[in-house]
């Protein structure tokens, strides 16, 4: 008896096409072997469908490149105004030019609608300077801390939306105003306090922003707090 040939599956044709998706361009009289029927009106054909899946697909992914550049831009931005803004607050010379300065640039330079500031003390409190909006002290162990205790615990700053709990802590006030922050641990070991900046923007502050500049910020302002309360105690 002759051999039997053994029926080809519809999967093992399609698995066969997809591993040579360039087989009827080498062998086009398979074409003609083929039966295919006309769109009917009101239809798109495959091929048409196809280029709209392509296209779609394309589009996509443009969309992610120019999302990745902006991204990017936005990154370098915020690393020259970082940096720009270390050096100004390097040159106060007392606690009370260091805040305000701080305050000012961030709301200017940084387009910010909100600032909070919330120093901790463990023993001494600080002297804060009189006229400067939204800047307060708490013991390092106040219960409305808890909150933050995961910020606090990582050192790193969060970019994006806080919970309602969270922004009441720095931002009572206006808490359904504000939409999107860079929250930033001054310091560590232990932390002098938390600076956030505030927008009534959602997609002002996300979490693709870069923080390491951010957490550089938050290492020179430890440094220059912890200075200046050191300088006020010895006088």
């Amino acid at each position: 008896m002759g051999d039997v040939k053994q029926p080809i599956e519809v999967e093992e044709v399609l698995a066969y096409l997809e591993a040579n998706p360039e087989f009827f361009l080498h062998h086009p009289d398979g074409l003609e072997h083929l039966i295919l029927s006309s769109a009917p009106i009101g239809t798109i054909s495959l091929a048409q469908r196809q280029t709209a899946r392509l296209q779609a697909r394309n589009n996509k992914l443009q969309e992610q490149l120019h999302s990745l550049i902006d991204t990017a831009r936005q990154n370098t931005e915020l690393e020259a105004k970082v940096h720009e803004l270390c050096l100004r607050l390097l040159d106060t010379t007392d606690f009370n030019s260091l805040l305000h300065l701080l305050v000012t640039e961030l709301k200017q330079q940084f387009n910010a609608d909100e600032i909070g500031l919330r120093l901790f003390y463990s023993e001494s409190e600080y002297v804060l300077p009189e006229g400067t909006e939204n800047i307060t002290q708490c013991h390092i162990d106040d219960e409305s801390l808890i909150v933050f205790d995961k910020v606090l615990d990582r050192h790193v700053p969060v970019c994006g939306r806080l919970s309602n709990a969270q922004k009441a802590v720095l931002f009572a006030e206006v808490k359904s105003e504000v939409k999107s922050i860079a929250c930033i641990p001054i310091g560590h070991d232990p932390c002098c306090g938390l600076l956030a900046i505030a927008s009534y923007d959602q997609d002002r502050f996300h979490s693709d922003m870069g923080t390491d500049y951010l957490a550089f910020l938050g290492e020179v302002l430890m440094r220059l707090i912890r200075m200046h309360k050191q300088v006020n105690n010895d006088e």
